[in-house]
């Protein structure tokens, strides 16, 4: 399977491949970038006087692409690693935009009701809360602490935008394997497996992959603590937000949850 695409190439050409370079291309499988942006600029309404936060911008999807259609975004992360993947494919795009790193639990010293839409979306980031760089494991109080963190930073009457792994994803029992086809990437021959588990008796769930580049292997885990969607409702209600729904989105492949600050 041939592709082309200057983000991926550009982070294969970049050298040894990281979690960022796999984030890249796993989106590939997941989401036609500019459909996806176009549902979530329908979402979003006219960008004119709109201020919004990206609060894990990571590589920059969706962040570069609503900001090339005129939306005001400011765009921060955690991590360092992920930031270097943003500033190149911003530098591909053609943008002046510049993240900010930045932890979550700075956010509302420095943005407190900043903003009139807060985003954070790309698989439910909060379950790696403050442990997505060094493996770590977040629990469910962290996890709510880090969406407070985010909605603080909404103003009153603004819109909180937050997505999650798709429920029935979430209910199945046995293990998630997929073998993704070989990708011919410019001068690069690309294979991904990737096994997602859960182990109901601890509540842990575990992301593990296998990124083979020119026949090279690298292995990647991330694990965490799932999160169920009655879960996530009950702590966005509990940050201040009212109407909180689902809301279909066209071009997402997780669901997503919208609220409103009260």
């Amino acid at each position: 399977m041939s592709v082309s695409d200057a983000r991926i190439e550009a982070a294969l050409d970049a050298g040894d491949p990281d979690i960022g370079t796999l984030w890249e291309l796993c989106m590939l499988f997941e989401f036609d970038r500019e459909e996806t942006a176009d549902g979530i600029a329908k979402w979003l309404g006219p960008a004119e006087g709109l201020r919004i936060l990206d609060c894990a911008c990571g590589s920059g999807f969706p962040a570069l692409e609503l900001i090339r259609r005129g939306y005001d975004v400011t765009c921060t992360d955690g991590s360092e690693l992920m930031l270097t993947h943003f500033r190149r494919n911003a530098r591909l795009e053609g943008l002046d935009v510049r993240p900010e790193l930045m932890l979550w639990e700075d956010l509302p010293r420095r943005h407190a009701e900043g903003f009139d839409v807060v985003m954070n979306r790309g698989g439910g980031n909060y379950i790696y809360a403050g442990a997505w760089d060094d493996e770590g494991l977040a629990d469910q109080a962290a996890m709510a602490e880090a969406i407070g963190q985010w909605v603080a930073c909404v103003r009153p009457g603004g819109r909180f935008y937050v997505d999650i792994t798709r429920a029935a994803d979430l209910e199945r029992r046995e293990d998630q394997s997929v073998v993704h086809p070989t990708l011919l990437i410019g001068q690069h021959t690309v294979d991904i497996a990737e096994t997602i588990s859960i182990d109901r008796s601890t509540g842990i769930r575990t992301w593990s992959s296998t990124l083979t580049v020119d026949g090279t292997p690298w292995e990647f885990q991330r694990r965490s603590r799932y999160l169920r969607h009655d879960q996530l409702i009950e702590i966005l209600k509990g940050c201040g937000l009212a109407d909180v729904r689902k809301t279909p989105v066209a071009g997402e492949y997780y669901d997503i949850y919208t609220g409103v600050r009260t």
